[in-house]
């Protein structure tokens, strides 16, 4: 949701709907709230960071995604200092991230000469995908040696005995199934996976087959 209309109500909906991953895409752009004014986005850096704050409070559990970008017209070495303190401030699990065009019918196309240049934008999208890269991977090392459960839906492309999904907070699993299992048995329930494993962008470990679920609080 936009950071704008994310409340306490949209905020205990998630942890107290047991259907409803505890996971918020809140798409932040910049961590600079002069940049932030520029854009228009209607909150400030100090705000969206309560709101991170919030949502960590009353969702210990919960995971947060985001969008940035990076070399926006006027965009200063300082302001970019500060996307990148917040990105180490939020702990992000996922980003999308980008370096900023110019895009028709815009205002910031209208008024704002695009006047950060390439190289300059290509440095910072690296360093920020470099340190988002670290976070990820820091957080995903996290599960390793836990069992956690996962909705399977897909089967994977390299090994017939291994599916995919996602955990409640959208992070991707792969696992390992019984060598005897007919792999579009699992599809759409949810399976206990112990994590032996960990990258920046998912899991990898071993369904526990004692205990599988269809679905949010059904057993089989």
């Amino acid at each position: 949701p936009h950071p704008r209309h994310t409340g306490r109500r949209l905020i205990e909906a998630v942890r107290d709907l047991p259907k409803v991953c505890k996971h918020l895409h809140l798409p932040v752009q910049s961590g600079s709230s002069r940049v932030l004014k520029a854009m228009r986005r209607r909150y400030t850096r100090d705000s969206y960071l309560e709101l991170v704050a919030q949502i960590r409070e009353t969702i210990p559990a919960a995971t947060l995604s985001t969008d940035m970008i990076v070399g926006f017209p006027g965009e200063t070495a300082e302001d970019f200092d500060q996307t990148m303190s917040l990105t180490e401030a939020a702990q992000y699990h996922s980003m999308f991230s980008f370096k900023y065009s110019p895009r028709p019918n815009t205002l910031a196309l209208k008024r704002l000469p695009d006047d950060v240049s390439e190289d300059v934008k290509t440095r910072r999208i690296v360093a920020l995908q470099t340190l988002q890269r670290e976070i990820q991977t820091r957080l995903n090392e996290q599960a390793v040696g836990t069992t956690v459960d996962v909705l399977i839906d897909s089967a994977s492309r390299r090994r017939d005995a291994e599916m995919s999904g996602r955990t409640s907070g959208n992070t991707v699993v792969n696992c390992q199934l019984p060598g005897d299992t007919d792999a579009s048995e699992w599809m759409g329930r949810i399976v206990p996976v112990w994590v032996h494993r960990a990258g920046p962008h998912s899991l990898w470990g071993e369904a526990v087959v004692s205990h599988v679920r269809r679905a949010a609080g059904d057993v089989n």
